[in-house]
């Protein structure tokens, strides 16, 4: 198991569209080139933690997705692993979580983001239902403890009103009870930074790391150190600050000096 500093920077590679999905262009062989190209950025750059996600499948499914998408997430997955030496995540849209932990125990990663942990909530592709007894199941079953889950709690992009008698800090402490790694916390949706306030009151309630899932940019993050444990990052990084937008390395500088000095490392 690789050790996750304090603080993480956990940079996203947002994978090109996938075999099967709408946009799918058919060349396989740019897919994992494009992929590599954004961990040889953030390798240079200094990025603690490597984050992959199925970002440009949209619109997104429930599993199961197609084989084809997962065998050539997987060999992005062994790819990276080959040339990155620090922790590497994985999510697998729309909760294709079981998947995720599937490609992350044969390629030698270190944790998944899993939506829908605990609980339900709707998101894009219908109500998505708690997984955290599946997923416990399967790590023990497969004799990977080695492999962390970070579940999000009161995800971005979804509807909340079947938790709607819930607040963040009861999410917390289910996803805690059901033996949760540590928990990601979000605006309400990409790019949208979460109110310090929640996330602050969460901190002080965890007894697991609380990450940042969505909105930090340069000129924000010094808000957020002294309240959470870990940021992951894509969109700052991406033409115009744009979730699908292609990675701007002077984007990525400028995060990467103002992250450091937050940080005071």
């Amino acid at each position: 198991m690789r050790e996750i500093p304090d603080k993480p920077l956990a940079a996203m590679i947002g994978l090109l569209p996938l075999p099967g999905s709408p946009q799918y262009g058919g060349d396989d062989v740019r897919i994992v080139e494009r992929a590599l190209e954004d961990l040889e950025f953030y390798r240079a750059a200094g990025a603690d933690v490597i984050v992959l996600e199925n970002s440009h499948d949209v619109p997104y499914i429930k599993p199961p997705l197609p084989e084809a998408a997962a065998d050539l997430a997987e060999h992005i997955a062994h790819e990276c692993r080959n040339r990155f030496a620090g922790p590497i995540g994985i999510q697998m849209l729309e909760a294709a979580n079981e998947m995720a932990f599937l490609i992350a125990r044969r390629a030698g990663l270190d944790f998944l983001r899993v939506e829908g942990y605990v609980f339900a909530h709707v998101g894009t592709a219908g109500i998505i239902e708690g997984s955290a007894g599946k997923l416990q199941r399967l790590r023990a079953g497969e004799n990977a403890g080695g492999i962390r889950f970070f579940g999000d709690i009161k995800k971005k992009h979804c509807a909340h009103a079947l938790t709607g008698d819930l607040d963040i800090v009861d999410e917390l402490r289910q996803a805690e009870f059901c033996l949760v790694d540590g928990v990601i916390v979000t605006g309400s949706r990409t790019g949208s930074a979460p109110d310090p306030a929640e996330v602050r009151r969460v901190h002080e309630a965890a007894s697991v790391p609380v990450w940042i899932g969505s909105g930090m940019t340069p000129s924000n993050i010094g808000n957020y150190i002294q309240i959470s444990d870990g940021y992951i990052v894509g969109s700052t990084f991406r033409e115009n600050g744009e979730f699908l937008g292609e990675l701007q390395p002077d984007r990525l500088e400028e995060f990467m000096r103002a992250f450091r000095e937050a940080r005071g490392w």
